[in-house]
């Protein structure tokens, strides 16, 4: 099994255990996500270095194979004239030829190296977004179930206090209210009264006007 897939088959075991124990379920499944996703992007790291590996050996073994074909062509050359020396150059091709083998098995290596990890990479990305999802979704759940709690459906002692909260809340508007009212019915007497006395003076003021005396 490869790291990754042990780190997460671990982390999701520790999960399952540990979340039965402890009180903050929400902080351990973050720290817990936080690790998968760190190993995630050290494993990507790791296969980009794979990559930059395979690309040397390529080149290496493109070198290697011009190598070879120029001693064979030196040793095309050279046979009819210097036969050791031809020979020199056929021994040189061929350790460039044992050098690309070598090489060939080396890449080969790599690249299945490389397509391992970039299976188990996929694979811990799903499961890492899978876990995710299931994190959004408890939250939401655990937010809802907080939000009835703090509403008082699930607490009757919270209920009762903002009952009688309202309660006192509604007699003292009742109180200020009647206050209010009583002032405003004084209010009208005293009006009424202060009419009557200015329509009597009034009346006086006219007779006098009529009787062609001024008011003193």
């Amino acid at each position: 099994m490869s790291i990754i897939k042990r780190l997460t088959t671990t982390l999701v075991s520790r999960i399952d255990h540990v979340v039965g124990e402890i009180e903050n379920h929400d902080a351990l499944i973050q720290v817990s996500l936080g690790e998968i996703r760190k190993k995630v992007a050290e494993a990507k790291l790791r296969m980009d270095q794979l990559h930059r590996e395979e690309e040397r050996i390529k080149n290496q073994i493109e070198e290697e194979n011009n190598k070879a074909q120029r001693w064979r062509q030196r040793a095309r050359e050279c046979a009819a004239s210097d036969e050791a020396k031809a020979l020199a150059c056929l021994r040189r091709a061929q350790h460039c030829q044992a050098r690309t083998e070598q090489l060939g098995h080396a890449l080969s290596q790599y690249e299945g190296k490389t397509l391992t990890l970039a299976r188990d990479i996929e694979t811990s990305e799903r499961r890492l977004a899978e876990m995710k999802q299931k994190h959004l979704l408890l939250r939401a759940r655990q937010s809802a179930s907080s939000a009835l709690i703090a509403t008082g459906e699930t607490d009757d002692r919270t209920a009762r206090l903002l009952d009688d909260s309202f309660e006192r809340w509604e007699i003292n508007l009742s109180q200020a209210e009647l206050a209010l009212n009583t002032h405003a019915t004084a209010d009208a007497l005293e009006h009424e009264f202060i009419t009557q006395e200015q329509q009597q003076a009034l009346r006086e003021e006219l007779a006098a006007l009529l009787t062609g005396e001024e008011k003193p």
